[in-house]
């Protein structure tokens, strides 16, 4: 994967700043394969967004009762967005939103859903997602060393 110019400064502030506390050697130290394998690695801390959710996945989280609670607009609606073989849950997303306001806090189906709405991700991936970088995947070490010497 190339990387772009931004990127490659982008890439620099993180192995110079560290913000995520991943144990980075900053500059002007050399540990490039280091700085890549944790770069690369998915850490549960790290979460993104979920691309697709695979309907029978959401279903399943779904409480019977609380379900059954619901409003008749509101299964109507549950059932409407579920056409489909999966839903795309972005962040802020009417979807995503619109699941979220039909469970309250307190409820087992809401936290259910809230747990499988991202799932973890290496650096790389959560600063594309974050608009930080023009594109996810891994890094290779040639990649951290252009990067520690971007200018």
């Amino acid at each position: 994967m190339a990387f772009n110019a931004a990127d490659l400064l982008a890439l620099k502030d993180e192995l110079t700043n560290d913000p995520q506390d991943l144990g980075l050697v900053a500059p002007p130290a050399i540990d490039d394969v280091g700085n890549a394998d944790k770069l690369n690695l998915v850490r549960d801390t790290l979460q993104i967004d979920r691309e697709a959710i695979p309907l029978s996945e959401i279903f399943v989280n779904i409480d019977r009762d609380e379900y059954a609670a619901l409003a008749e607009a509101d299964r109507q609606w549950l059932n409407a967005i579920s056409t489909g073989g999966t839903i795309n849950p972005k962040s802020g997303g009417e979807v995503r939103e619109g699941l979220l306001q039909l469970f309250g806090a307190p409820t087992e189906s809401r936290t259910n859903l809230l747990a499988i709405l991202t799932e973890p991700a290496n650096r790389i991936e959560h600063m594309f997602k974050a608009g930080l970088l023009s594109q996810g995947g891994n890094v290779t070490p040639s990649d951290v060393a252009n990067a520690r010497n971007a200018t």
